[in-house]
């Protein structure tokens, strides 16, 4: 199995990239890394500066013979949990990265018409993530512009301010440069019929204290917050932002990112 990867910010490179279950170390020259001949399996992945772990990725178990790219990989401060904004796969379909399910950008259909459970919702209500219920397609980044409708499944206008984390919701859209413009987001009625949530800050995720003593043992559990400018930007070809994933991790390396 072999991993490539580079970063989005030359300014904010980690020195190397250390492997934990295989105990291997790839030094990132040019903003760039590589580790080839890893194992069938999970794997996680620390960003070492110096002694300090400064960016972690866990990554589902994957078979022999992948070959996995993770372009423009960004590090969130406060977390420490890395994402990149596209991924390439050669081998599975998909791949679980941090909790959050990705996949080229050709495995979103053209147009979308998904199921799923809202992992996500901006403050503004303007783009949120969808776990659709069918495996088979990666976790949706939804943006919701001001011509998309929000109804109940009988057309009845919903205002999206009544969406939250955790919600079943059917989103219908087209699939733009790996994200979804949605035109349609249809809700049931009880949650149209309910109180808006309240307001609170956007969630994160959270990594509680590790199950087992297995070295590098990395646990997250993923809630994906959207930086929703960024997303709009991204959408309309002015930038190159991506939504970001968040959780726990302040861990310290000891020169090789073991914690």
């Amino acid at each position: 199995m072999t991993i490539r990867g580079d970063f989005a910010d030359s300014a904010r490179v980690p020195a190397t990239v250390f492997a934990v279950e295989a105990e291997r170390e790839a030094e990132v020259k040019r903003g760039a890394f590589v580790l080839r001949g890893l194992s069938a399996g999970p794997v996680t992945l620390r960003l070492v500066s110096g002694t300090d772990t400064v960016g972690v990725l866990a990554l589902n178990s994957l078979p022999g013979g992948t070959t996995l790219e993770l372009r423009r990989l960004r590090v969130d401060d406060a977390t420490h949990l890395a994402f990149p904004q596209t991924v390439s796969l050669t081998g599975p379909d998909l791949v679980t990265l941090n909790g959050v399910r990705m996949a080229v950008d050709a495995r979103i259909p053209a147009e979308v018409d998904a199921h799923g459970r809202v992992l996500s919702i901006a403050p503004e209500h303007d783009a949120l993530i969808l776990r659709p219920d069918d495996s088979a397609l990666p976790d949706l980044r939804v943006v919701v512009g001001f011509a998309a409708q929000a109804v109940t499944p009988d057309g009845d206008p919903v205002e999206p301010g009544r969406i939250a984390a955790g919600d079943s919701i059917r989103v219908q859209g087209r699939s733009d440069h790996g994200f979804v413009v949605a035109t349609k987001l249809i809700v049931p009625r009880r949650r149209a019929a309910a109180a808006p949530p309240a307001a609170e800050p956007a969630p994160v995720a959270q990594r509680p204290p590790p199950r087992s003593s297995q070295p590098g043992e990395v646990e997250v559990h993923v809630r994906v917050p959207n930086e929703v400018q960024e997303v709009i930007n991204a959408i309309q070809g002015r930038g190159n932002g991506r939504a970001r994933g968040h959780a726990k991790d302040q861990g310290k390396g000891n020169g090789h990112g073991r914690g």
